[in-house]
């Protein structure tokens, strides 16, 4: 039990009226019995508040998806008339560390409260049971901590996909009927076989079709349909940093579930590693919906941590367990200058054989620090800083283009948009 409002208010207003006594000393009298009619009030509302049965209900289990805002409900039910005021305290994991509602129960009825969260990291976390603070007329507030504990899940952003799996579908029916012709060529996959005109490739005749046949035959190939992209994924200690309350491998993680379903979309291969001193095993390249769940509950597991990136390790593993010409997707932060050296290298390991795409994810508060006018010395010092930090990392996007490797400069929001483009251009211009 605690005071209620009202009850410190007249407290307050019973003390300006003992001012008065000073006029008339019969003034007393009405003083302490306003008192005791006041005491009394309150003791037979903490009586009746004792008497009052409260419970709160909630899902057992609530999912949340990364960097959207969505609702959890809370209903909270009385055996009298009262007005409630429930404060939620929340775990790290969401934007806000509690919640205060308030609202007025009817006897024998329910309440229903939606609270607003978003979810700033990936992880499990235990929602205590709330605090329910009950009152009548205001003079007294009983305090009940009730209801059952919650397991609030935050998972990769899944919403994002979802949205654009409708915009899919309908841009498919838009073209149902018609036919994606095959495009022929020296690729690995067979096509068809027909008969041998001047010029073939003595290597494409196919001896024992031509044997059955009494003439010359010859296979033919198409383009490959299913090529493969591999996302590597930087959990070093840049990648730590939170933009927008959300860490940057947080972006990049729901930007790798985005583009792992564009790539199932597109009959493409798709798998995963992780890296930072060392380079996790990670998922090797496949396709279906069984494979996609499998890359959102690996990258549900990923941390950041503050170790040392190690881009040539990377680059290093990658050739050993790559057998084919392959889309490496590399979302990462740029290094400073004394560190370039080593992303640099990694790309010239991989370029020869691979296609290197590397996701930049830019610090928009560095850029806009960097144009900015200063106004006095310490702005001044800030801004020859960002200026050179910016610069540099231009500077760096250049060598790494000139070395061979697709560069796309982002923002951690945007990552999974700008992603999708640059695969998507990737596929159209055939680079692959």
């Amino acid at each position: 039990m605690r005071p209620g409002p009202l009850l410190i208010r007249l407290l307050a207003f019973i003390a300006i009226l003992s001012l008065l006594c000073t006029i008339a000393a019969w003034f007393v009298w009405v003083v302490i019995a306003c008192f005791f009619g006041i005491v009394v009030a309150a003791a037979i509302e903490a009586v009746a508040l004792r008497r009052v049965r409260i419970e709160a209900e909630r899902a057992p289990k609530i999912a949340l998806a990364l960097d959207e805002t969505e609702s959890t409900t809370l209903r909270v039910s009385a055996s009298a008339s009262v007005r409630a005021i429930v404060r939620q305290r929340w775990p790290d994991i969401v934007d806000r560390p509690s919640t205060t509602l308030r609202g007025l129960i009817g006897a024998n009825e329910m309440l229903t409260l939606d609270m607003p969260l978003r979810g700033v990291a990936r992880g499990s976390a235990t929602i205590e049971p709330p605090a329910i603070a009950i009152t009548m007329r205001g003079l007294v507030e009983r305090i009940v901590i009730t209801g059952p504990t919650s397991e609030l899940h935050v998972l990769p952003n899944l919403k994002a996909v979802r949205r654009l799996h409708k915009r899919l579908n309908a841009f498919a029916l838009r073209g149902l009927g018609s036919r994606t012709a095959p495009r022929i060529g020296k690729g690995r996959e067979f096509d068809r076989l027909r008969d041998y005109v001047i010029d073939d490739d003595y290597r494409d005749i196919a001896w024992r079709a031509s044997a059955r046949h009494g003439r010359l035959i010859v296979r033919e190939f198409r383009l490959d349909r299913s090529q493969e992209i591999i996302l590597c994924l930087d959990q070093g200690h840049r990648m730590a940093a939170r933009v927008a309350q959300v860490t940057r491998l947080d972006h990049a993680v729901n930007a790798a579930v985005l583009i792992s379903y564009i790539c199932n979309r597109m009959e493409d291969r798709v798998g995963i590693v992780s890296f930072d001193t060392d380079v996790d095993k990670g998922l090797p390249a496949g396709r279906g919906s069984a494979h996609l769940r499998a890359i959102t509950s690996y990258v549900t597991s990923l941390e950041a941590a503050y170790r040392f990136t190690d881009y040539v390790a990377m680059a290093s593993s990658l050739r050993r367990r790559l057998h084919h010409r392959t889309l490496i997707l590399m979302m990462t932060v740029l290094p400073e200058r004394e560190d370039r050296f080593a992303i640099l290298r990694a790309v010239e390991m991989l370029a020869p054989h691979h296609l290197p795409l590397v996701v930049t994810l830019s610090d928009p508060n560095l850029k806009a620090a960097a144009q900015m006018q200063p106004a006095n010395k310490s702005e001044l010092s800030e801004t020859l800083v960002a200026r050179d930090l910016w610069l540099g990392r231009v500077e760096l996007m250049r060598d790494l283009r000139a070395r061979g490797a697709l560069v796309v400069d982002s923002t951690p929001e945007d990552a999974g948009i700008d992603s999708v483009n640059a695969y998507i251009d990737v596929k159209r211009r055939q680079m692959l």
